[in-house]
């Protein structure tokens, strides 16, 4: 190669098409995902750019000064960065505390606190694999777990290079023209840049691979799983790096002939669209499939300047396109809290007049904050001139939010003691008509002027059964067996199945107690008790058939289980004859002697928020958030169909007591009937034990299990 005939820029108008596209496919990924359903890629092709950039910036760096300035390089990014992350922070907090209802402050101020400290990624890994946390409602700073991500990787990064750099450190000197004085600089070590960083790719790429493989949510957010994209722009950096110069090239001589740079750009183009749409929400990601959406931008930014009839510089050269990757930062930033709290207020998805406003409102706050946050603080002299005062100000900057998030909570907080000690009076000493047994009253949302809420809606994520291990994750491939109540009983009652057969512990405890039962658990999130193989299962997000196999074998081993309750959240899919798989269960339980009681699932809530959320909101309007009785049950119950198929089995309905004339209600009798989406909150299920001991009684007597009291 000869490097004088070789073109160096340092502004890449390629690369600002590029951000302009990225932003583009994310912002439209969340106002339509119809339209565009693997816009996320976006984020893949900004980490790259981003590996890219400060990549090149500190080989550029190292070449001419023979050292990478650590402070030099995070007084940088606290200037670029932090000025309007954290503006958009405060402005969130802000209107969470005008618009949402309390129930959320908390959680807001959680993420807010984890946004600022660049942790959010991690945040969201910890709650990707909370299973009561699977269903939670996203927050206005959830994108920040990309920020997260890359700001991880601007800490260790430089110190990575450095490292790497000094291994292969070589000086040599040449003459400098027209001076003719002798200039020194260092010999790039190319061939060590690259392993390490291959190594580096190939290990963070199987990790990926690995935790997407085993159906490990949290795989989408850890920096060890996406560090390698921006890897691959550091490898790119040091390929396009002009030997005896350091700075990034857009071509080499290989890539002279402007067909072959065009080609390469369409190419790149390609695969990033390819990405963009036929990839999904089911697609498994960011292992294997990452590759295309990261390949593709590096073809782009390898292409580099392109010409001739099969160049797109004409698009991405416009200014249209070089503004909006100039504004991609902000709009970034801005876009998802403007659309979070678009369906806070509407309940409801945006139509495409709807989206179009939104991104216009999006792009007015971009820009705002571009000219009047972004580039002021990053030219802001005192700032620019003195490294120290930079990051001086960005710890104090840092202190000062998260100092802020906090005040969320602590307002939710004191609310939260009036109402905790308001509800413990209540619990005390209940009202007459007290949760289920205002059911023959009609169910009134408050049984007296006593208006507090049971539990309080704040807590109410919290008001489950505490069985700790007992309820197995997803993941696992086994159930685990757990005893209650009389281990002497006379009868012995089996619960088994995901967690809507959790939520009826309660119920049944408190009848176990009253009749001396004993009762034991074989319960596992997100896996209904049933031969037939959930569509979950294909993905590898859970794991039920093993563990099913082994509690039926435990069940009949036993020998002493004398009913099997079951219950399922209907919401669930299955592949071929669901029915079959539930009755043929039964079956084998009923011919080992075992009578099986399968329980009708219960309603769902129709509203797209928590309940806990609306009735807070709504405190004046509670009907609103009542669900009508036709829409509050799942399309995919079977229990009934299964029965047919098996007449030896008696179900259990308990739809009287959640719905009454036609609508099922958020409160009942003083009781949130609900803890979260669609799981039935343990205190009601507490008021709901002395019907479902009645029913469940009266199958026993039936079948001769226990003796009724008239006898």
């Amino acid at each position: 190669m000869n490097p004088p005939t070789m073109a160096q820029r340092r502004f890449l108008p390629e690369v600002q098409a590029l951000r302009a596209l990225a932003v583009l496919l994310v912002v439209a990924y969340h106002l339509e995902p119809r339209l565009v359903p693997g816009g996320f890629v976006g984020v893949d092709v900004f980490f790259v750019i981003s590996g890219f950039l400060i990549s090149g910036h500190l080989l550029r760096e190292w070449r001419t000064s023979g050292r990478i300035s650590l402070t030099a390089f995070w007084a940088a990014r606290v200037r670029r960065i932090l000025p309007v992350a954290l503006l958009v922070i405060i402005v969130v907090l802000a209107v969470a505390l005008m618009l949402m209802p309390s129930t959320q402050w908390q959680e807001v101020g959680f993420a807010a606190l984890a946004s600022t400290f660049s942790l959010e990624n991690w945040l969201l890994a910890a709650n990707s694999i909370d299973y009561l946390a699977a269903d939670a409602n996203p927050t206005a700073l959830q994108h920040y777990w990309s920020l997260g991500v890359e700001e991880q990787f601007y800490v260790f990064w430089p110190v990575l290079m450095l490292g790497v750099l000094s291994l292969g450190s070589k000086v040599s000197a040449r003459k400098s023209f027209p001076i003719g004085r002798r200039q020194t600089t260092r010999v790039l070590p190319r061939t060590t840049l690259i392993i390490s960083f291959s190594l580096l790719i190939l290990g963070s790429l199987a990790y990926a691979f690995f935790l997407v493989s085993s159906g490990n949510p949290a795989a989408y957010f850890v920096t060890q799983a996406r560090v390698w994209e921006l890897a691959a722009g550091g490898l790119l950096a040091v390929c396009m790096a002009i030997p005896d110069s350091g700075n990034t090239i857009t071509k080499n001589s290989w890539l002279a002939g402007r067909h072959t740079r065009s080609l390469l750009a369409l190419g790149g183009l390609l695969a990033i669209g390819i990405g963009s749409f036929a990839y999904g929400p089911q697609t498994p990601f960011p292992g294997i499939a990452a590759i295309l959406p990261v390949l593709g931008t590096v073809l782009v930014i390898l292409a580099g300047e392109s010409s001739g009839p099969f160049s797109l510089r004409w698009l991405s050269d416009l200014r249209i396109v070089q503004w909006f990757g100039n504004i991609s930062f902000s709009l970034y930033l801005w876009h998802w809290p403007v659309l979070i709290f678009f369906l806070m207020l509407r309940h409801s998805g945006p139509g495409p007049l709807e989206s179009v406003g939104l991104l216009l409102l999006s792009v007015f706050l971009a820009a705002a904050s571009y000219y009047g946050v972004e580039n002021p603080a990053r030219r802001f002299k005192p700032l620019a001139l003195s490294n120290g005062k930079a990051l001086g100000a960005g710890v104090l900057a840092v202190s000062i939010v998260a100092g802020l998030t906090l005040v969320p909570g602590n307002i939710a907080q004191r609310q939260l003691v009036v109402q905790e000690r308001s509800a413990a009076q209540l619990v005390a000493q209940p009202p007459n008509g007290f949760g289920a047994a205002s059911i023959p009253l009609g169910a009134p949302s408050f049984t007296d002027e006593a208006r507090q809420i049971v539990p309080v809606p704040a807590l109410a994520a919290q008001d489950l059964p505490e069985l700790g291990d007992c309820v197995q994750k997803p993941q696992s491939p086994h159930t685990k067996e757990c005893t209650f109540g009389d281990n002497a009983g006379t009868l012995t009652i089996a619960l088994v199945g995901d967690s809507h057969a959790t939520h009826w512990f309660k119920a049944l405890e408190d009848s176990a107690k009253t009749n001396g039962w004993k009762i034991l658990t074989y319960l596992k999130n997100s896996c209904p008790f049933t031969a037939a193989k959930r569509k979950a299962e294909e993905s590898g997000s859970i794991s039920c058939s093993e563990a099913n196999g082994q509690t039926m074998a435990k069940i009949l081993q036993r020998g002493d289980i004398d009913v099997v309750l079951t219950a399922y959240w209907s919401g669930s899919t299955f592949g071929q004859d669901p029915e079959a798989g539930f009755s043929q269960y039964w079956k084998t339980l009923e011919d080992a002697g075992i009578r099986v009681y399968p329980i009708i699932d219960t309603p769902r809530p129709a509203t797209k928020e928590y309940a806990r959320d609306c009735v807070v909101a709504r405190a004046e309007h509670l009907a609103e958030c009542d669900t009508p009785q036709e829409k509050g049950f799942e399309a995919n119950d079977y229990i009934s169909a299964a029965a047919a198929l098996e007449p030896r089995v008696d179900t259990l309905n308990f739809n009287d007591q959640f719905c009454v004339a036609g609508t099922c209600p958020a409160v009942i009798g003083n009781v949130l009937v609900y803890r979260d989406k669609h799981h039935i909150s343990d205190t009601y299920m507490h008021t709901l034990a002395p019907v479902f001991a009645d029913r469940l009684l009266s199958l026993l007597v039936k079948d001769g299990l226990v003796i009724g009291a008239d006898q």
